[in-house]
């Protein structure tokens, strides 16, 4: 079984993405062994609107309800972001809060995203950080250059020390290290990928992966593909390649996000 802490559906405006609607996406995850996939909507990331990309991704994902758990993205910036995002999570029944400031053009430790952050604890709702939804060296000429600044993140959990934080698609393995003070005390948990984390060892030196279990505990490691913006099957090989004992193989792909995601606050 695994659990996919990060999937997106919809059309991204820069380049074509296949796999992309609820029908491919829950396909794929057929193919590489996806049971469950935490998933958002690239269209909340660009609409003026946030909210008008969370009611498509409810009503898309409602037949996959078993394999789709949504995630809402809400700007706090946006007028009525508070009315929206109680909709999105008691009306909409959706599982997550993603969080998007370097598109959406705020700084995480600004009263409003901490307030939203806040709500998230309260009501018992982790809060998705992706570092980049694209590669940096990818990106069109139009996409923003910026990626999630850690320094906000940081000081966005000590001012938020009850909230679940999950921080994706980024290195994690120096992202943790540098986290790892501000972590501690903390009641709130905070979960990394491994999506950009390399495995292999380079001249008999430990590993990025074994650097980041070393900062934050296997307890605190899950299953991010990223798709369909990459592909879930180098992820795969990773898994192959960790050395790890099977119930901690076990947490990382889908024990501690399932857990995560259906324990009671």
């Amino acid at each position: 079984m695994i659990y996919d802490v990060n999937t997106y559906i919809g059309h991204w405006p820069f380049r074509k993405i296949r796999n992309n609607t609820p029908e491919e996406l829950v396909k794929k995850m057929d193919e590489v062994g996806i049971s469950v996939a935490c998933v958002s909507s690239v269209h909340s990331v660009f609409y003026k609107d946030a909210m008008e990309g969370n009611t498509e991704l409810a009503e898309e994902t409602r037949p996959y309800k078993d394999r789709l758990l949504p995630f809402a993205i809400i700007n706090p910036l946006y007028p009525a972001w508070k009315k929206d995002f109680l909709t999105c999570i008691e009306k909409m029944n959706m599982k997550g809060l993603e969080l998007y400031p370097y598109y959406h053009r705020y700084d995480l430790n600004c009263p409003e995203a901490v307030e939203l952050v806040r709500m998230a604890g309260d009501l018992g709702i982790p809060v998705h950080l992706p570092c980049a939804i694209v590669n940096v060296r990818q990106r069109h000429w139009m996409d923003t250059n910026e990626n999630l600044n850690i320094g906000q993140v940081e000081r966005l959990m000590e001012l938020c020390p009850d909230t679940d934080i999950i921080i994706t698609n980024g290195p994690s393995e120096q992202i943790a290290a540098k986290l790892k003070k501000a972590t501690q005390g903390r009641k709130g948990k905070v979960f990394y990928d491994f999506a950009r984390v390399e495995v292999f060892p380079v001249r008999g030196q430990k590993t990025n992966f074994q650097a980041l279990v070393e900062a934050a505990g296997v307890d605190r490691i899950v299953f991010g593909s990223c798709l369909p913006f990459q592909y879930a099957e180098p992820q795969m090989v990773r898994l192959n390649q960790m050395g790890l004992k099977d119930e901690d193989m076990e947490k990382i792909l889908y024990k501690n996000l399932q857990t995560l995601l259906t324990e009671k606050k």
